[in-house]
């Protein structure tokens, strides 16, 4: 079970679920909106808010795109690990 089966499937929680996947890398907007199968206007207009709230960070240049990665000191994206943590282990405990 994901953050986006327990909130729904609205672009900003495709994209927080994403992030918190793949905190260890950086992508592009592009890159996430295809990977969450998205239009990158939907992916342009919820944007702000990540970076408002420090979910996400620009990690670096490539050219002229800015690549971003998860904030892995944000408080808010250290609550949100968890509570995915605790969504997945629900899920699993029900499977068993």
């Amino acid at each position: 079970m994901s953050l986006e089966e327990l909130f729904g499937n609205s672009v900003l929680t495709k994209v927080l679920d994403f992030f918190l996947e793949n905190r260890f890398w950086d992508y592009t907007k592009t890159d996430v909106a295809n990977h969450v199968d998205m239009s990158r206007q939907s992916m342009y207009i919820n944007w702000p808010t990540l970076e408002k709230y420090g979910i996400i960070l620009p990690s670096r240049k490539i050219g002229g795109t800015t690549l971003y990665k998860t904030n892995l000191e944000s408080p808010i994206v250290k609550t949100l690990s968890k509570l995915a943590l605790s969504v997945a282990t629900h899920g699993v405990e029900e499977i068993n």
